[in-house]
């Protein structure tokens, strides 16, 4: 064989084959000896790796496996917290509570009440939770949620009330009837008749009748007024002279402050009738005096007159 100009090849010079000639590069071959290494190395070091993670994997399946059978054992123990759990109990709360409503409507309040607290260990304020709680107006619904303790479910978890029984300003007469508007009645002719006793039990007079007139309610126009509310019960009365004659007067009784409770007895500061003395211009003397209008509507302007800041609710 023979070497080629360039020494790239050794031909043969009696069949002419031709042999490439390939050098030894040895730097090349000791970046391959050391990648080699390397690589095996890592492999190595892989392989335990991942037998680490074998052994750690063991060995939280056996504490994974003693916890499953701890905590089914506990599952299955009667009252134990596992079991209560897993096993809730389920109750009505409402069943053990109530709500109550206390204030004026409008600014009414609702509260949660408890009567037995023996009766249901669940029955706890704290889970409890009340909206609307304040700013309350008989007929509002309220929102009462309840959250159950560990071992307990419940059914329903919220419920609504209706607020009732707060107290009521009078805004309208249409809410005096029955027994308010009879014992109001009842005060305000009491208190014309002994306005008028003097004159009826003398010679200068026979008789005296009286019948309810009209109902004049004024409601303040702001919340804050000193009085809310201020009610006029007004009468007809009818004194027969001696001489047969008939005398008419209209007779006024005030009442402020006039609100309806829980219970629906009407409660009002009571007054005294309104008016001025007619009794000289009439024939009687001052000792035989009486409040008073002769006229209606003198009475209704004086009346509307005094109460400046008010405005008249309704009147029957």
């Amino acid at each position: 064989m023979e070497l080629s100009a360039d020494g790239k090849e050794a031909v043969c010079p009696y069949c002419g084959l031709r042999v490439l000639i390939e050098k030894e590069d040895i730097a090349q071959k000791e970046y391959e000896r050391r990648l080699a290494h390397a690589r095996a190395e890592e492999d190595i070091r892989e392989l335990q790796r991942k037998k680490q993670r074998g052994r750690r994997l063991r060995g939280w399946l056996i504490a994974f496996g003693v916890i499953a059978a701890i905590l089914l054992i506990n599952v299955l123990i009667p009252e134990s917290p596992m079991h209560e759990l897993a096993f809730p109990r389920t109750a009505d709360p409402f069943s053990a509570v109530r709500v109550t409503f206390s204030g004026m409507s409008g600014e009414g309040r609702a509260e949660l009440k408890i009567p037995e607290r023996g009766a249901a260990e669940y029955a706890d304020e704290a889970r409890f939770e009340i909206t609307p709680k304040t700013g309350l107006r008989n007929g509002d619904r309220v929102t009462v949620k309840a959250k159950a303790p560990v071992g307990w479910r419940f059914v329903p978890s919220e419920k609504q009330f209706r607020a009732e029984g707060l107290t009521e300003w009078v805004l309208g007469t249409d809410q005096l009837g029955g027994d308010n508007l009879s014992a109001i009645h009842a005060n305000t002719e009491r208190l014309i008749r002994e306005d008028w006793e003097e004159i009826v039990s003398s010679p200068l007079a026979r008789d005296l009748t009286c019948r309810p007139y009209r109902m004049y309610l004024f409601v303040a126009d702001e919340d804050i007024s000193y009085e809310r509310n201020v009610l006029y019960d007004t009468y007809e009365v009818r004194v027969t002279r001696k001489d047969g004659s008939v005398l008419t007067s209209y007779e006024a009784c005030r009442y402020s402050d006039l609100k309806i409770p829980a219970d629906g007895v009407l409660t009002a500061d009571y007054g005294s009738l309104q008016g001025f003395n007619f009794g000289y211009n009439h024939g009687f003397s001052y000792a035989h005096s009486f409040s008073g209008w002769t006229d209606a509507a003198e009475m209704e302007a004086d009346l509307r007159h005094a109460r400046d800041g008010y405005h008249l609710a309704d009147g029957s």
